[in-house]
């Protein structure tokens, strides 16, 4: 393979696949990247046996060929490398890298042993706008349960129907549920992984315009004419998550976001080993306070608009910050639903997104 490509273009293709390569000691081959010509383009594939990744950059070829290189050493090489252009060279199992600046030789291995990354059925069951997608796994990653105690619950929820998408996450202590519209679908649910979530986001970070996804039996495949990504799915029942949504509520509070957050991040210091800071809304204000045995206590006051009867609630401030870094409204609405029922949050006018809080014990 002789093969001469822009440094600055490879960099970011491996950027994007160095995060998924295993330092698998027994499978070594998972720890490289497969270089390989294709139809004048360069593609460069990588795989940890759960996600796959094939991305293609432009290339001048004047040999075709193979080879799988270690990813950490090749990326950390090119990371380096200031030239416009480099020229690599594969005889036998080294590559020969040349630039203006640079000559290099790098060990590597034979790519007949680099695992097959299946081919995608591109039979299109959802199609969506990059920033939409993006948002709105975004908006409910952190709800993702990290136990795996229930394995179903360790992925992002996403439930195709009537021209939308429901993408919901819950790790039984808050729920997250977040409705988009899109461009093209068919009625289909599927869980994804968090750990596929968490990869599927750091590759829309480079991309623009619309998002296909392909979805078989067991894996989803996102794709468009640059990239290929593969991932197995959850296998499992989602709980009927919908059940635990309050539909009325008793008692809310309007307030300002960053008010509103500040308090709670100050309240934050003082809370006590299970992360309880105390809400009380009564008239036009609400009280963010916390009480520490070692460390003292805590009252802010801010303004907010009571509807209905005040209310009190403890809650984990941890879940509380998640909730407000996701809902983008200058005003933030919580929905008081009766002692030990979740608090909701809500954005003010915003009917898409919601968010719940199971309350702690006073």
């Amino acid at each position: 393979m002789i093969i001469t490509i822009n440094p600055k273009k490879l960099l970011t293709a491996l950027r994007i696949l160095e995060r998924i390569v295993s330092k698998n000691v027994s499978l070594p081959i998972l720890s490289t990247v497969l270089l390989r010509t294709d139809d004048g383009r360069l593609r460069l594939s990588a795989t940890n046996l759960e996600i796959g990744i094939n991305y293609w950059i432009g290339a001048k070829v004047e040999k075709e060929g193979e080879i799988a290189i270690p990813a950490y050493t090749f990326s950390d090489f090119i990371s380096n490398i200031d030239d416009e252009k480099i020229t690599i060279t594969v005889n036998k199992n080294i590559a020969s890298i040349n630039s203006q600046n640079y000559k290099t030789q790098i060990l590597c291995m034979d790519p007949k042993d680099f695992p097959i990354i299946p081919k995608i059925k591109k039979e299109i069951v959802l199609k969506i706008d990059n920033q939409d997608f993006k948002n709105s796994l975004t908006s409910v990653l952190d709800s993702v349960s990290l136990s795996e105690t229930r394995p179903e619950l360790g992925g992002v929820f996403v439930n195709i129907i009537n021209n939308k998408a429901e993408f919901a996450a819950t790790d039984s202590f808050r729920l997250s549920e977040k409705i988009t519209p899109i461009k093209e679908g068919v009625s289909k649910s599927f869980i994804i992984p968090r750990s596929a979530v968490i990869e599927i986001l750091r590759i829309l970070e480079n991309l623009s315009g619309d998002v296909n996804l392909a979805v078989s039996e067991n894996q989803i495949f996102m794709y468009d004419d640059d990239f290929e990504f593969i991932s197995r799915l959850i296998d499992g029942h989602y709980p009927e998550y919908k059940k635990v949504i309050p539909d009325k509520f008793i008692s809310s509070a309007t307030v300002n976001k960053s008010e509103f957050e500040k308090g709670v991040r100050v309240a934050s210091i003082f809370s006590s080993s299970i992360s309880d800071i105390k809400l009380k809304a009564e008239k036009d204000l609400m009280e963010v306070s916390a009480k520490n045995s070692d460390r003292g206590e805590i009252v802010s006051s801010i303004n907010c608009k009571l509807k209905n009867k005040p209310f009190e609630i403890s809650v984990n401030y941890r879940y509380l910050l998640d909730g407000l870094k996701v809902i983008p409204t200058e005003n933030i609405i919580l929905e008081f639903t009766g002692t030990g029922s979740p608090l909701v949050l809500k954005g003010e006018d915003l009917k898409d997104q919601i968010y719940l809080i199971m309350p702690l014990r006073s």
